[in-house]
């Protein structure tokens, strides 16, 4: 799992997260809402502010993108390079939108997986006005980069809470808590089939439960 803070590494990766600037990434969600899609809610996930959807913006994002090497210019047109590609046709194809929140080292860390068609895509917002954005292997099930971020956060021992919620399509939205007590006891409640979080589980069960309700691969 990626670092999370302002520091990322710029620039083209191989199959790594790569920081984008809110303008870089609003050129990305534009480009798939060109596609056809309704990407609002994308940025209400991301909680951009009003205003953020400009030509401005947009045009910084693109000249950001084309100094770094992450788009191209062939003579007046922009040609987005292979993340970019793939990020825009993640969102473009999206059916499934989760969120996982908890925390990591006493602060807040968040994780939005937007699963479409043709792949899966993580971003964790970071401060200034900046987002780590992965591409995730299309062969997992949505529970893998879940429980990854589960681990991430309850690394070590002491108390621990992370908080998911998941859309398909239409569908309602449905929930997911799970904690671990200072004394290491598990605790679960989700929406669909457990309620109560008052009996304590095995991290086994947590996790069965989590593959359970987050199997699908991308495409599915």
């Amino acid at each position: 799992m990626p670092d999370h803070r302002a520091d990322q590494p710029t620039g083209e990766t191989a199959g790594g997260p790569v920081t984008l600037t809110f303008a870089e990434l609003e050129f990305v969600l534009r480009s798939a809402a060109e596609r056809g899609v309704d990407v609002d809610d994308v940025r209400r996930r991301l909680n951009f502010q009003p205003g953020v959807s400009t030509g401005i913006v947009v045009a910084a994002g693109v000249a950001s993108l084309v100094a770094r090497d992450l788009c191209r210019l062939e003579e007046s047109r922009i040609v987005p390079g292979e993340f970019v590609q793939c990020a825009i046709a993640a969102l473009a194809t999206r059916h499934t939108s989760t969120e996982a929140a908890g925390w990591l080292d006493e602060r807040p860390v968040v994780v939005h997986l937007f699963s479409g068609v043709t792949g899966r895509l993580a971003v964790y917002p970071g401060a200034y006005g900046l987002f780590s954005v992965e591409l995730i292997d299309a062969a997992e099930p949505l529970s893998a980069p879940v429980i990854r971020f589960l681990d991430l956060c309850t690394t070590g021992d002491g108390a621990a809470t992370v908080l998911i919620r998941t859309q398909a399509g239409g569908a309602d939205e449905s929930g997911i808590a799970v904690a671990r007590s200072a004394a290491g006891a598990w605790f679960m409640s989700d929406s669909l089939e457990r309620p109560d979080p008052g009996r304590p589980l095995a991290r086994a069960a947590v996790v069965a439960r989590l593959l359970s309700l987050l199997a699908q691969p991308v495409g599915v």
